[in-house]
């Protein structure tokens, strides 16, 4: 009951857009395969689990989560995609927003890290940020590490976010990095 309290509550920190037609398609990394829709595709290990169909606890903004495999601990690292209306904005500008966000609902907010890094939006590399961070949802929760990516298309803004306890095994935080930096915006 733990796992799925938490999982709810990170996704309800993250609100975004609907559900799409997926298709798997099989990248560069054998453990890896691209999970793809209509509006983006991402690098998800092959024993994760998909989670596409959310009840009504569920944001509806949320677009796809993905869920490690590891069932033994109290918080499953997770990777989550939501779609906000956004309006015209740079991919810089929608971070920065999200950020301020961040920083005013997660209690303990911290920001480790912000990168530059370049992903994939309509088919042009484009300037992004990676923002990595921690901070808990609510007083009686871990604290939790996030790393997010930001895109912005056709006036939706996408937040592919990294959820982890900040003890989480280096193997499951690079695997986080890499789902959340290959993000493509179709």
């Amino acid at each position: 009951m733990k796992k799925i309290l938490a999982l709810v509550a990170l996704l309800i920190a993250f609100s975004g857009c609907s559900n799409e037609e997926t298709t798997p398609e099989q990248g560069t990394n054998p453990t890896y395969y691209v999970y793809s829709t209509n509006s983006f595709s991402l690098e998800v290990p092959n024993d994760w689990e998909v989670i596409s169909q959310f009840t009504s606890d569920y944001p509806t903004n949320t677009l796809v989560a993905f869920r490690n495999n590891i069932k033994e601990q109290d918080f499953l690292a997770n990777v989550n995609i939501v779609g906000n209306t956004v309006g015209e904005i740079s991919n810089g500008d929608y971070a920065i927003e999200m950020l301020k966000k961040h920083s005013e609902t997660l209690i303990d907010y911290t920001l480790l890290e912000q990168k530059e890094v370049e992903i994939f939006v309509g088919g042009q590399l484009t300037p992004a940020y990676r923002n990595y961070f921690e901070g808990r949802n609510s007083p009686d929760t871990n604290t939790l590490k996030f790393i997010q990516v930001y895109a912005v298309k056709d006036g939706i803004g996408y937040i592919a976010t990294a959820s982890f306890l900040p003890n989480e095994d280096t193997f499951v935080t690079d695997t986080c990095v890499n789902m959340v930096e290959s993000l493509e915006i179709k």
